[in-house]
């Protein structure tokens, strides 16, 4: 079988090359590519939300990769690429501390809560988080400042958020190993990692009160979150982009809908825009350019990082049901059933 597209990360871009080739033999993958500038480093994976794969490589290298099942994560990238081989080492030490995590974790994201193994492989997985949080912090005390340090970084604040503070504070301090960047265009996983690490706002509770922020609406009208309390219904508070398609592809936009149309006496729903200034300001602005929903959709010109940071959002789509007294009552991410959902906090 051979695919003939890749995707190509060079200086922050994103671009689309067709001469990308991989081929499958014998249950065993490989996959060779030579960029087409002589001095640049590529960082490349090929398309597909669940079956990418990422890897270093450099003019005229050449780029095994060996690995078993259709799982990017149990793949293996071997060249004479030095980031490629920190990250092998990286990889062999998180194997060595934390066996087939991995496997653990494809496991826990595909099982079903029907399933009668649901609780006791959701048991493993925040267990294996949690030793990969202690082993790789560990493990980066004395490891230079690297992409594939920004990028295990990320990982560590992401499964470490509000669960251990005291591993939190120890793995904050690997952010002195790295250079201050601006915005999170500059680094995507520094800014992240930053800001999980070093939150401005502790992540707000369930069964405590709205937190209160400013957001315009489309016609720059100021707007407050606190102004939905009192008037007897149902709040649905969704966080989503317009601009990054994975979080429109997984929106629920039929139940959305459904909600709206059915049930507006009851609940109000609002979209709480996470996109940046730019996007938000020009391309958001235009409704035939990503669509308009009948209901309220606001942002606050900032990129929303403080509110998705007090509210506890890190990808879209990220739903909170809050009661008409502005109390939050609960809250799911993409994973979850939002129907279920709203019969279970809204009575309906």
């Amino acid at each position: 079988m051979e695919q003939s597209c890749g995707y190509v990360r060079q200086n922050k871009s994103l671009a689309v090359h067709s001469v990308a080739k991989d081929t499958i033999e014998g249950g065993k993958f490989l996959f060779t590519y030579v960029p087409p500038k002589k001095d640049d480093e590529y960082h490349l994976s090929t398309i597909g939300f669940r079956h990418g794969f990422d890897f270093f490589a450099t003019s005229g290298t050449t780029t095994n990769v060996t690995g078993v099942g259709v799982d990017y994560e149990n793949w293996y990238a071997k060249n004479d690429n030095s980031l490629q081989k920190e990250a092998n080492e990286y990889r062999a030490y998180l194997d060595a501390k934390v066996p087939g995590y991995y496997d653990i974790r494809r496991r826990s994201d595909w099982i079903d809560s029907d399933d009668d193994e649901y609780y006791i492989v959701r048991k493993k997985r925040k267990k294996a988080d949690s030793l990969f949080v202690e082993h790789m912090t560990e493990y980066m005390q004395d490891k230079k400042f690297s992409p594939v340090f920004a990028h295990y970084l990320f990982w560590i604040s992401r499964k470490i958020l509000k669960r251990n503070k005291v591993l939190r504070e120890k793995a904050a301090k690997l952010l002195e190993k790295v250079p201050k960047i601006e915005n999170r265009f500059d680094d995507e996983f520094i800014y992240e990692a930053r800001r999980d690490l070093m939150p401005k706002f502790e992540r707000i509770n369930i069964g405590e009160k709205l937190h209160d922020f400013v957001l315009y609406d489309h016609q720059d009208k100021e707007h407050h979150l606190t102004e939905f309390n009192g008037n007897g219904k149902y709040l649905l508070l969704e966080f989503n982009s317009r601009t990054c398609e994975p979080c429109v592809k997984h929106r629920p936009i039929e139940v959305l809908n459904n909600l709206y149309k059915n049930h507006s006496d009851k609940v109000d729903i609002l979209m709480v825009n996470c996109d940046a200034p730019y996007f938000w300001n020009i391309e958001c602005k235009d409704p035939n350019k990503y669509g308009r929903d009948p209901w309220h959709e606001w942002n606050d010109k900032k990129g929303a990082e403080d509110i998705m940071q007090r509210y506890g959002s890190q990808t879209g789509p990220h739903y909170l049901f809050i009661s008409p007294d502005g109390t939050i009552l609960g809250r799911i991410s993409d994973k979850g059933d939002l129907s279920d959902a709203i019969k279970k906090y809204f009575k309906i």
